[in-house]
């Protein structure tokens, strides 16, 4: 039985926490979350937070373990990227020497379990790490400035004691300065400037980032420092306790070292008195740069004026669109985690704790970039630029590259290419710029696939021939072929990869890819008026109404729409067939696309909750029964374990596809339900929850496992493209808030039940208070709307940049 005690500071801290579940809690209004680390308490995996500028990133887990990297996530690591979830080994850490006691602490648990608490804050672009020992307060927060390749590391210790305190405080990175250590270990030259006082470091052999120099710096005089990793780590050889901490380094940098970089600095604090400490990891090809970056951090304000930058940078982006329902982990996922998950891992760092990726996914960023329409929709005009840029002159694309070399893969799957033209529609859509249409963006070159060759990975060249975006999009329409059944090919896979033998023949075909095809062509018509290409709207047109004619007629299954034809022409996603009788996206896309007719809609939306919704376990499945033992090979998605990640689990991204088109469809309850069970804060309520979940409860999964002992278990977090299309599903859809050129649309699909909200937005220098009211009476029709006391007729606004407070009431 528990006795009752009168509460400890740190309990009176953690009143204004928001879904506390044993492990960690939403604090500051839901924009940070706190990890608390006490003895074995301990997330049941890392707890990462993702921290990047365009060019530059970290990311950080609750035990201060991570990695750094500059400019490609994989290619140019600075610091070894790990994604051992039990160790969570640290490469990079600050000790904290007690020159009277001998003492070492460090401001991070790096995994220790006997040092106190230790309590871990995870923000929008920092990390803050707080820990109190030997009546020393160390509060370390760590993050990236907007515009410079650099972390910063701001040390402030304040003295409790009443003797002054004489630390040395040691800063260690291991190097990588490539994409494997073992393979860059020999040519990393270590040096350091006694006038700059920098350590540098410098891979001598390679062949992508040539003349880059890595450095570490400290706002205070470096006392010592080494570039031999052995020296530091000591003969036991661990990070935990490294005797690199305990003495006074030897200064010993060159070649032939088992190299890392650790600088040491000395300070004496007075009693009651509070010192900041700031240490860099940075890299530049230019030593200027780095004499002026490390002058600017002599003063530690400098430092608190860029994390101020950041916050501020931060908080306008996140704050365009503000929502306030009565569901708090609605709120607090889309007033600011899941955009920042997309622009800060999806489109910036392209990298998470389970995958590092550093690639630009064809599809991928397009789809994340999509989400930004409110917040900022030039970084999906920049994104539909690119992709321009990786097409190749016949018009197919790079699945996937490498910035900034472009190395990346030619394949034969069918959909990458169409998402530029449905972007470009949507872009144009909700902002009205035709100019992007115009803009001339040069093709790349490079050898076409042989017959009977899936892929090819190689480094293309950029063609002299150049076009404009209307053209790009004109030729990716232009590649898409059809089969017997009058549907597009499936190639060597559709949106899912892993059905990559479906159609590899080149006669399969794929029924989600003709719902896709059909949707891009509806959204591209309209533009081709626009550009005064009327005959070719004409020819998408009936393109159109036949593609539909084929679909209806040859893909409905009875009670739900088929997944897929094999090259055989025998079908995926039927009841004919033992594994994969349904499959999620066909049915979702019968009405994302407006394309089904509505009684067919209905039954496979029905068809679909049926068979692969499960309420108990809180998952939404992609397929079932998932490939186990057919004869058939749909492709390398058998080879997941049944009920694992695409094979028969939830697969996130589908799942939310799924959502919206319950809320398009108009059923409330179930598009509640869903995206209620897709919300991970939801997920991860209590200690119970979070160990069978796992992952972070601020972020989204890429999938969940259906396959028992890991029923409900998350899988890999962060790098998902699920987080942009949820922030969709839940503020256009749900919500119901969608912007068309100078319009707001407003049709929101909330239930009865969920009741009464209010979303903010801020339109250039005005802000429109949008709130919807009387929804628990039952009325769930927008007809008509008051704007500032004004009725109107209908469900749009018209919006205004008049730097006023507009009030819009449903």
């Amino acid at each position: 039985m528990d006795t009752a005690y009168a509460p400890t500071t740190q309990e009176k801290e953690t009143e204004n926490y928001e879904f506390f579940n044993g492990f960690g809690a939403f604090a500051c209004e839901g924009r940070e979350y706190e990890i608390l680390l006490e003895g074995n308490n301990r997330p049941p995996a890392p707890w990462i937070n993702v921290v990047s500028n365009k060019n530059f990133g970290f990311q950080i887990s609750e035990s201060g373990a991570g990695f750094t990297w500059s400019i490609n996530s994989r290619e140019n690591k600075l610091t070894p990227w790990s994604n051992d979830p039990v160790s969570d080994r640290a490469s990079e850490a600050i000790y904290i020497l007690d020159e009277i006691s001998g003492e070492v602490m460090t401001p991070m648990s790096l995994g220790r379990s006997d040092r106190g608490t230790y309590r871990v804050r995870h923000g929008f672009g920092y990390s803050r790490f707080l820990h109190e020992e030997a009546l020393i307060n160390q509060e370390l927060t760590v993050f990236t400035p907007l515009d410079e390749s650099l972390k910063l590391w701001s040390l402030t210790l304040t003295n409790r004691s009443d003797k002054v305190k004489y630390l040395s405080l040691t800063y260690y990175v291991e190097w990588v300065l490539g994409t494997q250590g073992e393979q860059t270990n020999p040519y990393i030259l270590t040096s350091y400037n006694n006038e700059h006082e920098c350590l540098y470091s410098k891979n001598i052999y390679t062949m992508n980032f040539q003349n880059t120099y890595s450095y570490l710096f400290s706002s205070e005089t470096i006392i010592g420092y080494t570039g031999d990793r052995k020296e530091f780590l000591g003969q036991k050889g661990s990070v935990r306790e490294p005797r690199g901490a305990e003495v006074k380094l030897s200064c010993n940098t060159g070649v032939c070292y088992d190299p890392c970089g650790a600088i040491q600095v000395s300070v004496a604090i007075q009693p009651q008195e509070s010192k900041t400490v700031l240490f860099g990891l940075g890299q530049s090809t230019s030593l200027e740069e780095i004499y002026k970056i490390r002058n600017k951090y002599r003063e530690t304000a400098a430092s608190e004026k860029e994390l101020e930058r950041v916050r501020t940078y931060w908080d306008g982006l996140l704050g365009t669109v503000k929502v306030k329902t009565k569901d708090r982990a609605v709120d607090i996922l889309v007033n600011g985690w899941l955009l920042y998950q997309t622009v800060s891992c999806r489109i910036q760092a392209r990298a998470g704790f389970y995958q590092c990726g550093g690639a630009y996914g064809y599809r991928d960023q397009l789809q994340d970039t999509l989400s930004l329409l409110f917040a900022d929709s030039s970084i999906l005009r920049r994104q539909i630029l690119i992709a321009c840029s990786r097409q190749f002159e016949e018009g197919d694309v790079q699945h996937w590259w490498h910035p900034p070399m472009g190395i990346g893969v030619r394949t034969r799957i069918t959909d990458d290419l169409l998402w530029l033209p449905y972007c470009t529609a949507a872009y144009i859509r909700s902002t009205g710029d035709t100019t992007i249409l115009k803009e001339q963006v040069p093709y790349i070159k490079g050898p076409l696939l042989k017959e009977g060759e899936h892929d090819m990975m190689f480094t293309p060249e950029i063609s002299q021939s150049f076009e404009s975006v209307y053209e790009h999009c004109k030729k990716a329409i232009g590649r898409t072929n059809f089969g017997e059944h009058g549907l597009p090919l499936m190639g060597g896979g559709d949106w899912n990869d892993g059905m990559n033998e479906v159609g590899i023949e080149g006669k399969g075909e794929s029924v989600w890819l003709a719902w896709f095809f059909y949707t891009v062509l509806g959204d591209f018509i309209p533009l081709c008026s626009q550009e005064n290409d009327e005959a070719y709207g004409r020819e998408l047109e009936q393109k159109r109404e036949g593609l539909l004619q084929s679909i209806e007629e040859h893909t409905w299954d009875g009670e739900w729409y088929l997944r897929a034809f094999y090259d055989d022409g025998s079908k995926l996603g039927s009841k004919e067939n033992d594994e994969c009788r349904i499959d999620s996206i066909s049915q979702s896309w019968s009405v994302i696309s407006k394309g089904a007719k509505e009684e067919r809609a209905k039954t496979a939306m029905q068809s679909a909750w049926r068979y692969l919704l499960r309420e108990e376990e809180a998952i939404s499945l992609l397929l079932t029964p998932p490939f186990n033992k057919t004869s058939k090979n749909p492709g390398y998605i058998k080879n997941y374990i049944p009920g694992m990640r695409e094979n028969g689990g939830q697969y996130t991204h589908a799942a939310v596809w799924l959502a919206i088109a319950t809320s398009m469809l108009h059923d409330y309850h179930m598009a509640q339900t869903l995206f209620t069970i897709l919300n991970p804060i939801h997920v991860t309520q209590t200690r119970k929850d979070v160990l069978r979940y796992e992952k972070e409860p601020y972020v989204m999964t890429a999938d969940i496992s259906l396959s028992p002992p890991y029923t409900g278990r998350g899988g890999w977090s962060w790098y998902t493209g699920s987080a942009g299309w949820m922030y969709q599903g839940l503020l256009c859809w749900f919500l119901g808030i969608r912007k068309e050129v100078n319009e707001l649309v407003i049709d929101p699909a909330t239930p009865a039940s969920f009741g009464d909200f209010s979303i903010e937005y801020k339109y250039g220098r005005s802000i429109y208070e949008i709130r919807v009211e009387s929804r628990s009476k039952g009325t769930l029709t927008t007809e008509a709307i008051t704007v500032d006391d004004k009725l109107i007729k209908g469900n749009r606004v018209l919006l205004v940049d008049d730097g006023e407070k507009h009030l819009v009431i449903v």
